[in-house]
């Protein structure tokens, strides 16, 4: 069994989406923007302390993902990033941004308008696509 826990706020401030290939799959609440984040179960807090195979999952599971939101979801730009200085325990930011979300074009970070949550259908839709996703890149 995984003794793996997922950081505090990331549980709180997230949907549980699933996992793939030992990678957490979460969902913000924030419905202002589709942003989703990857958390590699491992304790390791920086991109340059992954092993090479989980840098490499994150990798493909964040360019499916950002195809995903570009395709389906017609977002006008998809952001990464790995930041981690108020959550420490390490996860990739892959965020779906369009031109008439609220924070455009600035930053999401820290920014969350009130208001505007996932409905439980969305949350389901949004599991089910990228877990489809993901299971297609993964041959499954």
């Amino acid at each position: 069994m995984n003794a793996f826990t997922l950081h505090p706020t990331l549980a709180e401030d997230c949907h549980l989406l699933g996992s793939w290939r030992d990678i957490r799959l979460l969902l913000h609440r924030d419905a202002h923007v589709c942003w989703i984040i990857l958390v590699p179960e491992t304790e390791a807090t920086e991109w340059h302390e992954l092993s090479a195979d989980l840098r490499e999952r994150l990798s493909e599971a964040s360019s499916a993902i950002s195809s995903m939101l570009k395709a389906e979801l017609a977002c006008d730009k998809v952001n990464i990033a790995a930041i981690g200085n108020l959550v420490p325990q390490f996860h990739f930011h892959v965020i779906g941004r369009r031109r008439s979300d609220p924070y455009w074009p600035g930053v999401v970070w820290g920014r969350v308008a009130p208001g505007c949550v996932y409905e439980e259908g969305e949350v389901e839709g949004l599991r089910d696509g990228t877990l489809a996703v993901l299971a297609r890149l993964a041959g499954e």
